[in-house]
């Protein structure tokens, strides 16, 4: 009986050191595995870091790059504009505006239609703000034409018939929209001053209208204002020209 107690506790023993045992191999192997993990975590981690210092280092010369970049267009841009104010200047300076170039195009285009050089010079030397003038005005009436009338007293003549004038409108409508024969006098009119030959010279607007046209060595100065129904009143003065 000792004997058999004996070997039953000693095998309760082995097995129970076999059991420790066991355990501290396997928390070994844990911490095996625990220690590896580690230090190829902080391996990666340590890739990591050292990759995204190299991201951030390269985003950062970027940046300079397109700081600098930005600096550069700025700089040109500022020499464009001081070049662009410089050219705008010089524009202002050198080439003719408003009046002056109403005058050089009028110049121009009389030069184009084959007057000379010499009367174009004796025209603008003897151009002077006093004018010698009749003082005599001839005042007369017409017809304005419209779409439903054209026909007689539609026309007059100034300078021994050397000019004709014409108008034409839009009709007038009463008060129910009904168009009628005679012209708005509220209206933008076309005025047309034929002279001898066919040149037709023609003004736009609403009365009163002014216009001059030179015949020979006259100028006539005419002004047209609202008649009568249906009529236009037009006054002509004559004045030497130039």
């Amino acid at each position: 009986m000792s004997l058999g107690l004996h070997e039953r506790r000693a095998k309760r023993r082995r097995k129970f050191w076999w059991g420790v045992i066991k355990w501290l191999v396997a928390l070994a192997i844990i911490g095996a595995l625990g220690v590896k993990a580690y230090y190829t975590g902080s391996d990666i981690a340590q890739r990591d870091l050292i990759a995204e210092q190299e991201k951030t280092a390269r985003l950062t010369g970027e940046l300079a790059d397109l700081n600098q970049s930005v600096a550069d267009l700025k700089a040109q841009l500022a020499s464009a504009n001081r070049s662009a104010s410089d050219w705008q200047k010089k524009y202002e300076t050198d080439v003719p505006t408003g009046e002056l170039k109403e005058v050089l195009d009028i110049a121009s285009s009389k030069l184009g239609n084959g007057v000379g050089m010499d009367r174009l010079r004796f025209l603008i030397d003897s151009a002077k703000n006093e004018r010698s003038c009749d003082n005599a005005p001839v005042s007369k009436r017409f017809f304005v034409s419209t779409d439903l009338y054209s026909g007689a007293n539609d026309s007059v003549t100034f300078a021994q018939s050397a000019i004709t004038v014409t108008a034409k409108g839009l009709s007038a409508k009463d008060a129910a929209g009904n168009v009628e024969a005679w012209y708005d006098a509220a209206q933008p009119l076309d005025v047309n001053f034929t002279l001898l030959g066919g040149e037709n010279i023609q003004e736009t607007g609403k009365l009163p209208l002014h216009r001059s046209v030179v015949v020979n060595n006259s100028e006539y100065r005419f002004s047209l204002t609202e008649g009568p129904r249906g009529f236009v009143l037009i006054s002509g003065d004559r004045c030497d020209y130039p």
